[in-house]
């Protein structure tokens, strides 16, 4: 029998990952699509295939919870075996992944599931797609035929006909199944509690799963990454002992009601000075909060005192994260013009190798890091350490895939999207502000090796900056902030400066309209500055990039940005927050 070229593609992606309400929906449904995929790749190892993507450096990296993420493309070389049969094995292998996880959610909450819709879903969800063609002398032709006909595979799947049932309301994920909860009425007082549910939340099979296995474990909330840089502020000036009550009263209310977080080094060792969920620092979700973790009169009273006497210390903590979407430039070119199997897997590797150090890197930045997968990562971030976050992702990823820069003749970067948003916002809307920002980042065909920040308010539309990485963007709104903080520029500046950007719209010489533009930001700048502020000098230097009305522009939508980030690097060093993002 010839060698072959096995690919495979394991889904539903929406199911697994799109579709989320909460972070650890968002996480788990990642991590579960990883280890489906890694089900499936230790298959087609086992039985005999040379895997190409993945490509490990141990079989022990294919073996369930390893650090190895999967992504749910896996490409292999088949030498004297049937692809067949091979892949009819993988896809045995995914589905029982899936059903390990699924069945121990199961016997956890059967008492709240109704058993017969459970049952239609089940066994319907993975979404199992493979092509194989010869593999010949050409690698790069034998790729680029099997992944056209992958996606032709997929484009065709069979779609089984649907099991719905009249009355029973549809998953609030994404409402493609019915929900398999109980009718709460039937259900036990605590479910509610137990399985992190909303009012009138309902979830199917994948939500469940998502919501409840692996012990559910406590993921950290947007809220948690909102508040890190106040609570790191209040630590830093008034010491941990600060927050030790308030510590003592969420330990006192149990696990169940007041999640702790997993602040091992498997989980997120940055939050360990305020182990628990974000809402309990933010007044405004107690009426929530109450309802969630069932808190009685009382305790909710306990903890607005305990959270009053942290406010008076270090004001409001800003509710204000940042949500980090990388991606790759050029990937697809680059393997296009890899010659062989062996290559692909160096390449596979380095690519593992960034992975895995993107989760340390975001870890030591105070973030929660969800996916980080061959070039594409995703990760929420305290609005302070965003931009270092970024700067170093993008660094280590150029270093790591330079040699095949080298090789393949293309520019290999990381385009990073920032977006600056409400935790309060749907998160199905902050991924989506991260993905815009993202897409802004790599600008367009010939751009790309871009930063782009995005700062987007409760009822107003976004405020953009994007930079090319060489002009090393972060820097310059870590400048823009440092001068708002000192009150050099001041922060509510921004508006006036957008006037004077319209009186000189249709000015014609170019000199002459730089130098009045200058000099009118100046006088606007020094006129609303305390008088004892210094910095004017690293004023005029930034004005010095100002030459004509657009270019003013860019400068204030560059403040409105750096405004944010000054107001998070702020509260971080224990000054207090305004409500409208003023430091």
């Amino acid at each position: 029998m010839s060698a072959h070229l096995l690919a495979i593609a394991v889904g539903p992606v929406q199911g697994f990952i799109a579709a989320a309400r909460r972070t650890r929906d968002l996480w788990f449904g990642s991590h579960l699509l990883s280890e489906i995929s890694k089900a499936a790749a230790k298959s087609v190892h086992d039985d005999g295939g040379r895997l190409v993507f993945p490509a490990p450096e141990d079989p022990a990296d294919l073996e369930r919870d390893s650090p190895l993420i999967v992504a749910n493309v896996i490409l292999a070389e088949l030498r004297e075996a049937d692809p067949k049969t091979i892949a009819a094995h993988a896809k045995e292998a995914a589905k029982n992944r899936w059903r390990e996880y699924a069945d121990a959610s199961f016997g956890e909450h059967q008492a709240e599931i109704r058993p017969d819709i459970w049952n239609d879903q089940v066994d319907d969800v993975i979404e199992f797609s493979a092509a194989w063609m010869p593999l010949g002398s050409d690698y790069r032709l034998a790729r680029r035929q099997v992944m056209r006909l992958l996606a032709g595979r997929k484009n065709g799947r069979d779609f089984p006909p649907a099991k719905g049932r009249p009355g029973i309301p549809k998953s609030s994920l994404d409402g493609l199944r019915e929900s398999v909860l109980a009718d709460p009425r039937d259900r036990p007082e605590h479910t509610r509690r137990r399985l992190r549910l909303q009012a009138g939340e309902q979830l199917d099979v994948v939500g469940l799963v998502k919501r409840t296995a692996t012990g559910k474990r406590p993921y950290p909330s947007v809220a948690r990454v909102a508040a890190d840089p106040w609570i790191r502020g209040l630590v830093k000036v008034h010491g941990p002992d600060a927050l030790s009550p308030l510590i003592r009263a969420c330990e006192a209310m149990g696990p169940d009601r007041i999640h702790r977080l997993d602040t091992t080094d498997r989980g997120q060792p940055c939050y360990a000075a305020f182990p628990f969920e974000g809402t309990v620092v933010f007044r405004s979700r107690y009426p929530d909060l109450k309802e969630e973790a069932l808190l009685s009169d009382r305790e909710i009273k306990d903890l607005v005192s305990l959270l009053d006497k942290l406010i008076q210390l270090a004001g409001e903590p800003s509710p204000y994260l940042a949500i980090l979407v990388a991606d790759g430039d050029r990937m697809g070119k680059a393997l296009s013009r890899i010659e062989d199997a062996q290559d692909h897997r160096e390449f596979s590797r380095q690519l593992a190798q960034f992975a895995g150090r993107a989760r340390e890197i975001v870890n030591q930045h105070s973030g929660v890091l969800v996916y980080a997968g061959g070039d594409d990562v995703l990760a929420f971030l305290a609005a302070d350490l965003a931009l270092e976050c970024a700067r170093q992702l993008r660094e280590r990823f150029v270093e790591l895939m330079k040699p095949w820069a080298d090789k393949t003749g293309e520019p290999l970067t990381l385009s990073v999207g920032l977006a600056i948003a409400h935790f309060m916002e749907d998160l199905e809307d902050l991924l989506a502000y991260g993905r815009a920002a993202a897409q802004h980042a790599k600008g367009h065909q010939d751009q790309r090796n871009g930063l782009a920040v995005h700062v987007v308010k409760r009822g107003g539309g976004p405020v953009k900056m994007r930079g090319f990485w060489t002009d090393q963007p972060q820097l310059w709104l870590t400048e823009l902030a440092h001068l708002q903080n000192s009150q050099a520029i001041p922060g509510r500046v921004s508006y006036d400066l957008h006037g004077v950007a319209d009186v000189y719209e249709n000015w014609t010489d170019k000199d002459q309209v730089a130098d009045a533009i200058r000099r009118d930001a100046l006088r606007i700048i020094k006129a609303k500055r305390p008088r004892t502020s210094g910095g004017l000098d690293e004023v005029r230097q930034a004005l010095a990039r100002v030459s004509d009305a657009p270019a003013l522009r860019r400068l204030v939508d560059e403040l409105l940005v750096a405004r944010q980030i000054a107001a998070a690097v702020r509260q971080a060093k224990g000054g207090k927050f305004e409500g409208n993002g003023t430091p």
